[in-house]
């Protein structure tokens, strides 16, 4: 038998890996090493739906599995007409979140034969074994019913055993556990689960051995909870410090769980934290099965702060009991903390979870297909939803993709504006002033606030606060090696305008004097030119041999 499994993943990145195909394939492997042989491919949502179909049919496959979850589900069952039309004797299952917990409305799209619902690997083994004997599509999907797998131990790992081939990847997912000890109501991850289930610590230690050697960089944690079980998590960061101390790890943890050996545990290797707050309001988390006590959460996040580890929070507007007033405190409160990335997603009711039994006695209106949005709820109107939606895209590129970290609570002060209001006017101000370079966008942005409020001296100083940092961001980010005429390679560079001296302003910064008032009193107007150039990992600046222009505000 010709077995395809595609994984539709969102977009091309280090986070592009078909995991869960890979662990099926593993299984099949290893039960039917001669009967089945399966092909992985990877697919894109990018790519029309008769492109993929044709990539598939390419293998000629007997048998095709979908991956169905929120961001591609309209995708699948596209490619899954066509499938058929094309092929009308091909056998199409689907698995994934979507699968699971929508069953019934999958299969009644007509084009999928049967569903493995809940976890795979076992599931796909009856499956296909009952395929093999000559069962027919229905007799399996009236045969199959949802399951778990009880000991992670009797799984396969893919990187392990050569189905998931690491060169070909630049990231890698790597599953730790399964099921969490929460029981959130938008949440569909502990449906149907009791605990926590955990991989051996010995296929840990030989995945991250494999990790290591395929020189990739990033690996991304499946643990929703990586810290619940603290002596674990220590246990693997200190293997991570000592056999992949240069790849870069992506964890989602738990504030309450954090102590201040764990934050030095992760301060010692490479990583970034992402934390769900969710919201500050205790009393609108409780509507969903959350508390949260402000108080305790920021004395957690300053021992992370200290340590100097990386960290990002997880907002959600249109939460039941909540408001646009109430979400703009929230964001306020996530800001205060500095976190490193806040990301912000709008509530949506995902079939199979608590919050889809209860949203109607919670009056929440929301799109009955994917994406499941949110539309407006008693105390969040659909107006105060779109302005929502709007700090929320204000917020991804002014704080997300400007940088704006080492400097935004500068500017805060300066202005004595909150977050929210910055970020809000910032939306209103990118709808008319589109560029390219998002610098300049932002230093124009907070220049036009401090023209309006009459002090125009501390815009320019602004000006060059964000200049310097957001053009020496983008030097670290892409740096783009150039060559001179002998064909020696030159450090990256970049040109850039400031308004006073950049050199005395940072020299003054470093020695603590951070305030635009203060630098305003010590930083006389001086419009020239510096180049920042990007030397072994680190940005230096240099004057420009001419000095003076007019200045570009």
């Amino acid at each position: 038998m010709q077995l395809v499994l595609a994984a539709i993943h969102i977009e091309p990145s280090p986070r592009a890996v078909p995991l869960g195909p890979a662990m099926l394939a593993s299984a099949l492997k290893r039960a039917f090493p001669n009967e089945i042989q399966t092909c992985i491919l990877d697919l894109f949502l990018e790519q029309p739906a008769a492109a993929c179909a044709e990539k598939i049919l390419e293998s000629n496959p007997d048998c095709v599995g979908l991956s169905l979850f929120v961001w591609n589900r309209t995708l699948s069952l596209e490619i899954a007409a066509i499938l058929k039309a094309r092929r009308s004797g091909l056998v199409l299952f689907a698995g994934g979140a979507e699968a699971t917990a929508d069953q019934a409305g999958v299969l009644a799209d007509g084009s999928i034969d049967f569903v493995l619902p809940g976890e795979g690997e076992e599931l796909i083994l009856e499956a296909m074994g009952r395929l093999l004997q000559g069962a027919t599509p229905r007799a399996i999907a009236a045969a199959v019913k949802p399951g778990l797998v009880s000991n992670l131990a009797t799984l396969a790992s893919p990187y392990l055993d050569g189905t998931l081939r690491l060169q070909e990847y630049t990231g890698a997912l790597w599953e730790l556990s399964r099921g969490c000890p929460f029981k959130c109501d938008f949440c569909f991850e502990s449906r149907g689960t009791a605990g926590i289930r955990r991989i051996p610590m010995d296929r840990v230690e030989a995945e991250l051995a494999a990790f290591e050697a395929s020189g990739i960089r990033e690996v991304f944690v499946l643990d929703p909870t990586f810290n619940y079980h603290k002596a674990q998590a220590k246990q693997i960061l200190r293997l991570i410090a000592k056999k992949a101390p240069d790849i870069h790890f992506f964890f989602e943890i738990r504030s309450e769980f954090i102590d201040r050996e764990m934050a030095k545990l992760f301060a010692a290797i490479r990583c970034t934290l992402q934390i769900g707050l969710q919201s500050a309001r205790d009393e609108v988390l409780r509507n969903i099965s959350r508390s949260i006590d402000p108080k305790a959460f920021e004395a957690k996040l300053l021992l992370l702060h200290q340590a100097g580890v990386p960290y990002g929070f997880d907002l959600i507007f249109g939460l039941p009991g909540d408001s646009l007033e109430g979400f703009r405190s929230s964001l306020d409160f996530a800001l205060s903390l500095v976190p490193n990335h806040l990301d912000i997603f709008r509530l949506a009711v995902l079939p199979g979870t608590r919050l889809a039994e209860t949203a109607p006695n919670l009056g929440l209106q929301y799109q009955a297909g994917t994406p499941y949005h949110v539309l407006a709820a008693p105390t969040f109107s659909p107006e105060d939803m779109t302005k929502a939606a709007r700090i929320a895209q204000g917020c991804d590129v002014f704080y997300n993709q400007g940088k704006a970290v080492p400097w935004f609570d500068i500017i805060l002060e300066a202005l004595q504006m909150t977050p929210s209001q910055v970020l809000e006017a910032f939306a209103t101000f990118m709808e008319k002033a589109p560029a390219e370079d998002l610098t300049l966008i932002q230093r124009n942005f907070i220049v036009a606030l401090f023209d309006d409020k009459g002090d125009a001296l501390l815009g320019s100083i602004a000006a060059d606060i964000i200049s310097y940092f957001g053009y020496s961001a983008e030097l670290l980010d892409s740096p783009i090696v150039a060559t001179d005429s002998a064909g020696h390679q030159e450090p990256p560079a970049r040109l850039v305008a400031f308004n006073h001296d950049p050199v005395d302003m940072l020299a003054q910064m470093q020695a603590g004097t951070t305030s635009l008032d203060d630098l305003a009193c010590s930083l006389p107007p001086q419009f020239c030119e510096a180049f920042l150039c990007l030397y072994d990992g680190d940005v230096d600046i240099r004057l420009a041999p001419h000095t003076k222009l007019q200045s570009t505000r």
